[in-house]
């Protein structure tokens, strides 16, 4: 029955960007597809209507449902049958349509990226990135392969369009001359159409006015450079998101110091290094959407920096990493010791994390493994301090969020705040 309903809702799909022709803009790569759409949606919501597709569910009911305008018909056959009828309905109709369409274009298997393209020709493509260690790589030989697949989004590109591309990626930089479309490129290193610089984040001498860290930097481009402040946000990661937004602003005419205002206020999405308020007096950073060695990587270069009297890292195993599963937590591991004071690991791969942590320098008693979460909530709360830093991260079926929500100062507002 779901590959029935997939093949009405694309067929209806199509007809819809058939009659209204709104922008496409189609997000792929391994991190920052979610933070990315998010943050384009907020610059380009000042002046146009738009809409983006819900990440929570599979991309190939995700994208004709962002397309047709409408939730899943889950289970029932009703509800589906609901959905289509208004789906005609939405088709005899002039107007009301959005402007935009933001799609996150995610790979999890080879022909994933050729199933969508059949579906949809994006305006804009844009790649957040590959990494040295993506997701997914237990379906791919190795990650050339998965970028391989994630840059048939580029190829597909006609003269006419735009790819926006995450420059720092060594993956990527092999991409331009391969591409018929116009190409931005964004990053940190000096190359790159679109710069980010002059990166502050949360210390003594920077909090915002209700104490959040936050993070202050500068965007240039074509010779323009304006500040831009992120209250609520920390990490690489989220000035990546904001880099490429730029990008496709700029595409829709707007200037720097017009986005610098629609992100002013930029709250991250629930489980991506989101602050939150933790017990004892201390400050969580939730990163537990989903984890990969090179998002860890980055969350842990983010509360190195921070100048904070203690560091917690509270580690989850890492799925989906194939034959680099071994690899990739050693990687972290060696990371440790120069981030974090204490480290806690959660299921059995992450204790790769724990004694390569060790190795690294990191002493053993302030290491601690656990495979039982009850048992972790219970030493962490006796172990946080007012003015640690506690990041928790791992993959998405560790369910790291049920450790923050034991920490958390506001536990009611764990619903609001946390990943579902």
């Amino acid at each position: 029955m779901r590959a029935i309903i997939i093949k009405i809702l694309n067929i209806l799909a199509g007809k819809m960007l058939a009659k209204y022709k709104p922008v496409v803009i189609g997000i792929t790569g391994s991190v920052g597809k979610s933070s990315a759409k998010k943050t384009i949606y907020e610059i380009l919501k000042r002046k146009y209507k738009v809409h983006c597709d819900r990440s929570c569910y599979s991309a190939d009911i995700s994208i004709p449902l962002a397309i047709i305008g409408t939730e899943s018909g889950e289970r029932s056959a009703g509800k589906w049958i609901g959905i289509i009828f208004k789906t005609i309905g939405k088709l005899l109709k002039k107007n009301g349509y959005p402007d935009v369409i933001i799609l996150e274009m995610g790979v999890n298997r080879p022909n994933d990226m050729k199933k969508m393209l059949a579906v949809i020709k994006p305006d804009i493509g844009i790649i957040t990135g590959i990494g040295k260690f993506p997701s997914h790589t237990e379906y791919f030989k190795d990650a050339k392969h998965i970028a391989r697949e994630k840059f048939l989004l580029a190829r597909s590109l006609g003269k006419k369009d735009l790819v926006i591309l995450n420059s720092d990626d060594e993956f990527i930089g092999e991409l331009p001359g391969n591409i018929k479309s116009e190409t931005i490129t964004y990053g940190f290193n000096k190359n790159a159409d679109i710069k980010a610089e002059e990166i502050l984040l949360g210390n003594k001498k920077f909090k915002t006015e209700d104490g959040s860290l936050g993070m202050r930097f500068k965007i240039s481009h074509k010779g323009t450079t304006v500040p831009f402040r992120f209250p609520y946000a920390l990490g690489r990661g989220q000035i990546y998101s904001a880099l490429s937004a730029v990008a496709v602003g700029i595409h829709f005419g707007f200037n720097l110091v017009e986005m610098s205002e629609a992100l002013s206020s930029y709250q991250p999405l629930a489980g991506r290094m989101k602050m939150i308020e933790g017990v004892n007096g201390s400050l969580i950073i939730d990163d537990t959407f989903n984890a990969n060695p090179d998002s860890a990587l980055s969350a842990l270069e983010t509360i190195e920096k921070l100048e904070v009297p203690r560091k917690i890292a509270i580690l989850g195993d890492m799925l989906e990493l194939g034959e680099q599963c071994e690899a990739g937590h050693q990687e972290v591991g060696k990371a440790v010791p120069k981030s974090a004071d204490f480290l806690f690991t959660y299921g059995a791969k992450s204790k790769i994390i724990g004694r390569q942590a060790q190795k690294s320098g990191m002493k053993e008693e302030n290491i601690f493994h656990f495979e039982n979460m009850n048992e972790l909530t219970e030493l962490l709360k006796n172990t946080v301090q007012a003015g640690d830093v506690v990041l928790v991260k791992g993959s998405r079926a560790m369910r790291m969020e049920k450790i923050v929500r034991e920490i958390m100062a506001k536990p009611e507002k764990a619903d609001e705040l946390l990943v579902k």
